[in-house]
């Protein structure tokens, strides 16, 4: 069962502006058909990191339960219900094929970042509770994933009435799969995901896997 994967994009990083010029890396990330629509765009940018963002949540959520699974993003085609063309800004969804099926796509765009979130059925990616911080102090002044793992947190610890104190995220020694949170040494069943660019922050989680695992045997 895919889990919960999130994506979010700086539009205002150098290093973000212009890409859609870039066409070795359109290539190398690309379909065919998506670098026509990126070329097509009135604001070729945004849709590029739109799909770029809708392909990286895509494949946090299914490597939740397949670690190993293919990272190459030509392999996880974007399909939004509405592109909304003549706008830059707005909250797109659609659907991700992935190689380990169809998951559930919700893309959101301001004026300074895009937010993708992906999840395996309707219901879940509606569930998710959601959040795009911006770093204190700007790009560089902080430890951005010291950052987002706080606010994390400090979510999730109002949700259950306790102390920050009292929860941790944890991952895997090889790095592989989703951060877990453990509570007072417990692990939760949620399955949390993180991410950073530039000037920003994200994470998001399903508030009903806040409950304790399952504990094997």
């Amino acid at each position: 069962m895919p889990g919960v994967g999130n994506d979010v994009v700086d539009l205002k990083d150098p290093e973000n502006i212009g890409k859609s010029r870039d066409d070795r890396f359109l290539g190398r990330v690309f379909m065919v058909s998506e670098r026509e629509r990126i070329a097509r765009a009135p604001f070729p940018d945004t849709l590029l990191w739109s799909l770029w963002a809708a392909k990286e949540a895509a494949y946090k959520a299914v490597s939740c339960a397949d670690p190993a699974v293919c990272s190459i993003p030509r392999r996880y085609r974007v399909v939004l219900d509405a592109e909304e063309a003549t706008r830059r800004i707005g909250r797109r969804t659609g659907r991700v094929i992935t190689p380990r099926g169809e998951l559930f796509l919700e893309v959101a765009v301001s004026e300074e970042w895009v937010h993708a979130l992906a999840a395996g059925t309707e219901e879940a990616l509606q569930r998710l509770c959601r959040r795009v911080k911006r770093l204190e102090g700007g790009k560089g002044a902080v430890n951005p994933s010291a950052f987002v793992r706080g606010a994390l947190l400090r979510e999730i610890a109002r949700r259950l009435d306790c102390s920050v104190g009292d929860l941790s995220v944890i991952k895997k020694p090889d790095g592989l799969g989703a951060p877990r949170v453990l509570f007072r040494g417990e692990l939760l069943a949620a399955e949390v995901s993180l991410s950073h660019d530039g000037r920003f922050a994200a994470f998001a989680f399903d508030p009903i896997t806040l409950i304790p695992a399952v504990k094997a045997g």
